[in-house]
């Protein structure tokens, strides 16, 4: 009996790996299928143009416009994120301040991303005046990703070893040289990947840049004008019904990125270039 409950749970997750694995594998050939054939240079380099605007042209600036997006929303995020994560893990003693504030920060991962960018539209632009650019569209993906970097990060210190702290303070070092010389030198690849794998998840949203800053046609002047945005761009060829082409080879594009992002996110992670250097070092010698 107990061999057969083995049996049927081991094949009850090899047949959900395996179903899981045909799906995305099924999703990514059918746009790399249909978008392939419109992905070259110039479609890279130029922007949209045509009659109906996207009917032709390129996706230049909303590559560029997802860079930028998802770089500020990276720093922004990883700014409060590891800063709450630090303080809640090392600097917090009053445990209804910790219940507090992880009640907050878990509510917020579940708050829909349509409304974070609602108020950043209501609260910035409306009643600050800031106009609708990179820099309310990227605070707007930093409230997005916020929860998962300062969860993930708070994470990696819980996962550091206990010697780590109980050695520091019997030796009398304070939590801030133990936070600038200890923790953070030790997480500092796992904080890289995460904040990679935080500016994956930004780069791909498109409902919080409706209302925060993104267009179908912008050149990313500066922090307070509108950009494009590859999400967006995708959105709108698919809502005018026009460069139906195009709007798959923008969707294989953005799915490339993020498979590289996650891919350079592991390779950090798993410390891969060091080791490569090491493998060439040790060859040579």
């Amino acid at each position: 009996m107990e061999n057969s409950r083995s049996f049927l749970i081991k094949a009850y997750a090899v047949f959900s790996a395996i179903f899981v694995l045909v799906i995305i594998a099924a999703l990514f050939y059918f746009v790399f299928s249909r978008g392939i054939s419109h992905i070259n240079l110039s479609f890279l380099l130029e922007n949209p143009s045509g009659m109906i605007l996207g009917e032709e042209g390129g996706i230049r600036n909303a590559i560029l416009g997802s860079f930028l997006l998802m770089s500020f929303a990276m720093l922004f995020s990883g700014l409060l994120g590891i800063s709450c994560a630090i303080y809640l893990k090392i600097y917090c003693e009053m445990p209804w301040c910790q219940m507090a504030l992880k009640f907050v920060i878990r509510s917020m991962a579940s708050i829909p991303s349509i409304l974070l960018g609602l108020f950043v539209y209501g609260f910035f632009i409306v009643n600050l005046d800031i106009p609708r650019s990179l820099l309310t569209a990227s605070f707007t993906l930093a409230l997005m990703v916020f929860p998962f970097v300062e969860i993930s990060t708070e994470k990696v210190i819980s996962e550091l070893d206990t010697a780590l702290f109980r050695d520091s303070f019997a030796l009398g070092v304070d939590k801030n040289y133990m936070c600038q010389h200890l923790v953070l030198p030790t997480i500092r690849k796992n904080i890289l990947s995460i904040l990679i794998l935080a500016g994956s998840y930004a780069i791909g949203a498109t409902a919080p840049l409706l209302l925060t800053g993104v267009v179908f046609m912008a050149s990313p002047d500066s922090l307070l004008s509108p950009v494009m945005a590859l999400p967006f761009h995708l959105h709108m060829l698919l809502n005018q019904s026009v460069g139906i082409g195009n709007a798959y080879g923008t969707a294989l594009v953005l799915i490339l990125i993020l498979i590289l992002l996650h891919l350079l996110s592991s390779l950090i992670l798993n410390n891969v270039g060091v080791k490569i250097v090491r493998y060439f070092n040790h060859q040579k010698s």
